[in-house]
């Protein structure tokens, strides 16, 4: 993360504004899972208000990188000039239409990283990340993941099946592959295979 040279003011702002910002409804659909989340819309309506409030803005610029990945830089700014921003990326796995793909993954690092610089929660993670604890910033982390081999079987059952990265991670609640928690691995691979299978019968 970068930020202006002094943030005191911006900080405080941030402050009384995630005193206000209220958990998002989940109302969108993930029809790979069949699950509910908070879309970026809705982690918008909570968070614009409050942040006009107490005179904070947010800016999301996307961007391409030259090995393929797609991200977006999202700056925090404060009415006195002072900011914060930092960048997020995911590799862009092009399966169909590369439009609705890139499109689909800056929708996605949007609304994942607004909600982590608000401290937006849009899901239950006592839930759906298991082996987590809290750390000494007090945010909530994932300690085991997947291993490079079952990665490895998750990537390539989603190229061979065709499906949806970004709604994939979503329900992951991860930001890659890599990093999707171990407990969801067994869900996730299964649900997959039957996709395989499905597309094979037909």
């Amino acid at each position: 993360m970068k930020t202006s040279e002094q943030i005191n003011e911006i900080a405080e702002a941030l402050a009384a504004a995630q005193g206000e910002i209220q958990n998002p409804g989940k109302s969108a659909e993930n029809p790979f899972f069949k699950s509910k989340y908070a879309d970026l819309a809705e982690v918008l309506s909570v968070v614009r208000p409050a942040f006009s409030k107490h005179g904070l803005s947010v800016v999301q610029m996307p961007y391409s990188s030259d090995d393929g990945a797609i991200g977006v830089t999202t700056m925090i700014s404060h009415k006195s000039g002072q900011w914060m921003k930092g960048s997020l990326e995911l590799p862009l796995q092009v399966a169909k239409n590369v439009n609705q793909d890139a499109g689909s993954a800056i929708t996605y690092i949007r609304r994942y990283a607004l909600s982590a610089a608000c401290g937006v929660a849009q899901e239950d993670l006592d839930s759906n990340l298991g082996d987590s604890k809290e750390n000494n910033t007090g945010k909530i982390v994932n300690l085991k993941v997947i291993s490079k081999t079952k990665a490895a079987e998750i990537t390539a059952l989603i190229e061979e099946t065709g499906s949806d990265l970004v709604g994939f991670l979503n329900f992951c609640h991860a930001e890659s592959v890599e990093t999707i928690p171990a407990n969801k691995y067994e869900k996730a691979r299964d649900a997959l295979i039957a996709k395989r299978e499905k597309t094979n019968a037909s």
